[in-house]
């Protein structure tokens, strides 16, 4: 999160900003780590592991689900004007992908164990993208030059990440909704969210292509 603007020096607000950051790009670099780890595992393609793919949902899942859960901060620092970030786009990210993290992964393990590719697209794209973000955000509150490297990746690998990461969550909202049939309520509730999916994704595609133009023109 992109902290806002103040006078130079190490004041409290800072330090704070530089910790939050500095952890979540940590903890989302270990759950990126980690899948890697369990993926390359499974080196002898004749004899294939067939534990290996569910392992990535058993050792990972709590991790993700929590590191994200830590993301609700962000909308209280954009409310109360301690980052830059808009309220409402930052509210609507982290309330989509609290949402996934509890409501879907973690409360329908049977539709991720059967879903467990896109499981792991889904979660490489997140931390992949939020690595990148979160260090970003670490060397902009130290104050130091952010590289030109950073900022393109910074504002171009969503291109390609935003698609796979939104695609998985909306695949697998879709199966939680079939595994909810026995619940109308619910099921109706899934698939409200996934309609909503279209036009939010369109908006909030736009919003960063829109991002990226401004700060890579500037650059």
């Amino acid at each position: 999160m992109p902290p806002a603007k103040e006078s130079p020096g190490w004041t409290a607000k800072r330090v704070y900003l530089l910790a939050y950051n500095a952890t979540c790009a940590l903890l989302w670099l270990r759950i990126l780590l980690s899948i890697i780890s369990i993926l390359l595992s499974q080196t002898d393609t004749a004899n294939p592991n067939p534990s290996i793919p569910i392992l990535v949902y058993t050792t990972v899942e709590p991790w993700a689900r929590w590191t994200q859960t830590l993301a609700v901060a962000e909308i209280l620092h954009a409310a109360t004007g301690l980052t830059r970030s808009p309220v409402h786009t930052t509210f609507t990210q982290v309330f989509a992908r609290s949402v996934q993290v509890w409501a879907i992964n973690y409360g329908y393990p049977d539709v991720m164990a059967s879903s467990l590719p896109v499981y792991t697209a889904m979660l490489v794209a997140w931390s992949t993208a939020d690595v990148i973000r979160y260090l970003y955000f670490v060397i902009m509150s130290a104050g130091l030059l952010i590289p030109g490297w950073l900022k393109w990746l910074r504002y171009s690998l969503f291109v390609i990440l935003y698609p796979i990461g939104i695609g998985g969550e909306w695949w697998l909202m879709f199966g939680a909704a079939r595994a909810a049939s026995t619940g109308l309520l619910l099921e109706c509730v899934w698939y409200f969210c996934l309609a909503l999916y279209g036009p939010g994704s369109v908006m909030m595609y736009g919003y960063m292509l829109k991002q990226r133009r401004k700060t890579l023109a500037r650059a």
